[in-house]
C-alpha cells in the first residue's frame, strides 16, 4: 500500500468520524412544561435536564455511542416524579448508550431504556426576556373568539392576553410559571397574530396556585 493511499484512507476515516458526531451537535428536547427533558452537545460539552437539576460535563460520540464523562449538577430539590426522571436520565447517560439522529429526532438507547428527543428550535439571535405565564388560558377575541395565554413581565402588573403560542411550552392548569424566553421578530404577521415569535428557553420557576 502506497503512502498516498494511506493518507487518503486516513482522511476518509477522519471525515467519517466527524460525520458520526455531527448529528448530535445542537439542542434536543422531549415533552413540555416543567417536566421537559432537554439535551445539548456543543464543542465536546453536554448539558441535560429532566425538568429539575441541570447536568453538565464532557461528552463525545465513539462508534455510534454517547460517551459521557463525570457530570456536575445543580442541587435543587424537586417533586419526586421529577427526581425519578432525573435518576433515569443519569443512568441512561452513564450507560454509554447508542445514539442516532433520524428525521429531526435524536434516539438515545440503552439495554434498559430508550429516549427520543425532537430537534429544539434555534435560539440564536433572539432577544432574551423573562415573563410570567398563567397556567390557564382565558377567552379572548382576535379575528374570531379564541383562548389566549395570560402573560406579564412583573407580578405587580395585571395579566394581559397573548394571542400567540410559546414554542416548546404547554402550561398546566393549577400552576403559574416564570419563563426565560427568546423573542424573534416576525415579518408581515397575520392581522390576528403577534408580531413576535416566542420560544421557551427555560422554565425558571413554577408555583401551584391555591384555589
Amino acid at each position: 500500500m502506497t503512502r498516498h493511499t494511506l493518507i487518503a484512507l486516513s482522511a476518509v476515516a477522519a471525515l467519517s468520524a466527524c460525520a458520526s458526531q455531527a448529528p448530535l451537535s445542537g439542542q434536543w428536547q422531549a415533552g413540555s412544561g416543567e417536566g421537559k427533558t432537554t439535551l445539548s452537545l456543543k464543542e465536546g460539552m453536554l448539558a441535560a435536564s429532566a425538568g429539575c437539576n441541570r447536568l453538565f460535563g464532557p461528552a463525545e460520540i465513539k462508534d455510534g455511542r454517547l460517551v459521557v464523562g463525570n457530570l456536575a449538577s445543580t442541587m435543587m430539590m424537586c417533586p419526586p416524579e421529577l427526581m425519578q426522571k432525573e435518576e433515569a436520565l443519569k443512568k441512561l447517560l452513564a450507560s454509554k448508550p447508542q445514539v442516532e439522529a433520524q428525521a429531526g429526532k435524536l434516539v438515545i438507547k440503552s439495554a434498559a431504556q430508550t429516549l427520543v428527543l425532537d430537534a429544539a428550535p434555534s435560539l440564536e439571535g433572539g432577544k432574551t426576556r423573562f415573563i410570567y405565564v398563567m397556567g390557564e388560558t382565558k377567552p379572548c377575541v382576535g379575528v374570531a373568539p379564541t383562548q389566549c395565554l395570560q402573560v406579564r413581565e412583573d407580578k405587580a402588573q395585571p395579566w394581559q392576553n397573548y394571542y400567540g403560542q410559546i414554542e416548546g411550552f404547554t402550561p398546566e392548569a393549577g400552576n403559574n410559571y416564570r419563563l426565560r424566553i427568546k423573542e424573534f421578530d416576525i415579518a408581515n404577521p397575520p392581522a390576528d397574530a403577534p408580531s413576535k415569535r416566542w420560544v421557551l428557553d427555560m422554565v425558571v420557576e413554577s408555583e401551584v396556585v391555591k384555589p
